[in-house]
């Protein structure tokens, strides 16, 4: 039948260092703090050629993908192979950019930033100048999911076909995981055959399907404490297969 989700509950403490103020009320994500004045956390480019570099954070509310999650993310790809000049990454629900950030740092040549909030794209405009990737970069202030469904403007503005690798990092409690990736397998103007899709998301909702919308295979789900780690391709080639 229809694979379908509802909102999940999936409270997580902030994570910020030393902060003042209610911990247990659900934030928006990319929206500015009320009663928690937060220690951003230090979030630095782990690999490549902006290794160590420090980068900014929004003055909003953010759940930045964990250093250990990242790593794993990013042997995935290295593993196969999609980290070169003329793969695309495109890093949606795009925080402070890290992710994204981290592409361009060990290879990829082009990556397409995407988040709702201006706060965190002025600040991603930021992390890619620090970083010396502006000319590489195109940041989008929109709803991924109005991205999702007209993405051809950004690939033109880039230059490239289609997306190699989209990166999906949303709030938790905020989308209903089966309507985002049923758009985005859907999403034929974004990617192609090969196509990898990364997803975020809590323990909580259970493991996602193994296929999404006839064309969006799991190739790999792992557990990181309380968050998992699914990559999807879009219709993968005999040379690739899950595990």
């Amino acid at each position: 039948g229809e694979w379908k989700t509802d909102k999940v509950v999936a409270d997580r403490q902030r994570r910020g260092g030393k902060s003042t103020g209610t911990r247990q009320t659900v934030k928006t994500q990319g929206k500015k703090w009320d009663t928690v004045k937060p220690t951003p956390p230090t979030i630095r480019v782990s690999t490549g050629s902006a290794k160590g570099r420090k980068l900014k954070s929004p003055d909003v509310y953010l759940r930045p993908m964990m250093g250990k999650v990242k790593e794993a993310l990013f042997s995935f790809l290295r593993e196969w192979d999609v980290l070169q000049e003329e793969s695309t990454f495109c890093d949606t629900f795009a925080g402070c950019g890290s992710v994204g950030i981290e592409a361009l740092s060990q290879g990829v040549g082009r990556a397409i930033f995407v988040d709702y909030s201006k706060e965190a794209c002025n600040v991603i405009g930021e992390n890619l100048a620090l970083c010396g990737f502006d000319e590489r970069a195109l940041v989008i202030c929109s709803k991924a999911e109005s991205f999702y469904t007209s993405p051809e403007r950004a690939l033109a503005r880039i230059e490239r076909p289609r997306v190699d690798v989209l990166s999906i990092t949303p709030p938790y409690e905020e989308v209903v995981y089966s309507d985002l990736l049923t758009m985005v397998a859907e999403a034929d103007a974004l990617l192609g055959d090969g196509s990898f899709v990364v997803v975020e998301y809590p323990v909580e909702l259970g493991l996602l399907p193994p296929v999404i919308g006839g064309r969006m295979v799991g190739m790999k789900n792992r557990k990181y404490g309380r968050t998992m780690l699914a990559i999807y391709c879009i219709r993968p080639g005999v040379d690739l297969y899950p595990r």
